[in-house]
């Protein structure tokens, strides 16, 4: 016969340390797509030109 093992209790307790950030990230809450469409309206139209001609070869 299997040995009977006594019953305990698991107990949390609240931590005094403060709250844990999801993540320590360089850009921080910065809008990499904003970012990407305002640097796409300042390039000079002739430059996106070739770009485009070359993918719809």
């Amino acid at each position: 016969m299997r040995a009977q093992s006594k019953p305990f209790i698991v107990e949390v307790k609240s931590s005094r340390r403060a709250e844990r950030r999801q993540s320590a990230s360089i850009w921080g809450n910065l809008d990499l797509a904003a970012v990407a469409e305002e640097i796409a309206e300042e390039l000079p139209q002739s430059a996106a030109a070739p770009a485009e001609a070359a993918d719809a070869q």
